[in-house]
């Protein structure tokens, strides 16, 4: 995959796999298989559109006058996309050899989310951040550590 990737580096796809790649807890790997899902990105306008489209988005059980309140994911979409997120959330939530996080903004919304609901939803919810953080790379087309790293110039 790596020769492929290489052969082909002026092309839009390969492109967007390096930006995925700019995402600490994204790979090589992980970048080519949710571009692989993906296809084309065009065709997504908002971040509700690709929740969807990965199966991340909520199954609401409804009948007549009978509401469900038991809601979870649909999971319609891509198996092989949810995987990749969800190792990317659990990647993006643990912590280095030294203690501190790899991702310190997403593990304490983890935390936070963990005081008032069960680990996997609060992984789930991790899971929808790391999909708009996606979205977001791939829309603006700018590597994630060049606008964090513009980000921390304006505050200091």
């Amino acid at each position: 995959m790596h020769e492929l990737v290489n052969c082909n580096e002026d092309t839009g796809l390969v492109r967007q796999i390096h930006l995925i790649e700019s995402f600490k807890g994204a790979g090589f790997l992980s970048a080519v298989s949710l571009m692989c899902e993906i296809g084309d990105f065009s065709a997504f306008q908002s971040p509700k559109q690709l929740f969807a489209y990965f199966g991340l988005d909520p199954a609401v059980k409804q009948s007549g006058n009978f509401e469900g309140t038991k809601i979870s994911m649909s999971k319609r979409g891509s198996r092989i996309a949810r995987m990749v997120l969800h190792t990317m959330a659990l990647i993006s939530i643990s912590r280095n050899k030294d203690g501190s996080a790899k991702n310190p903004v997403l593990r304490d919304y983890y935390l936070k989310k963990c005081q008032s609901k069960p680990k996997m939803v609060a992984l789930g919810a991790v899971m929808h951040k790391v999909c708009n953080i996606v979205f977001a790379i791939l829309r603006d087309e700018k590597n994630l550590k060049s606008s964090h790293q513009r980000n921390t110039r304006r505050i200091t």
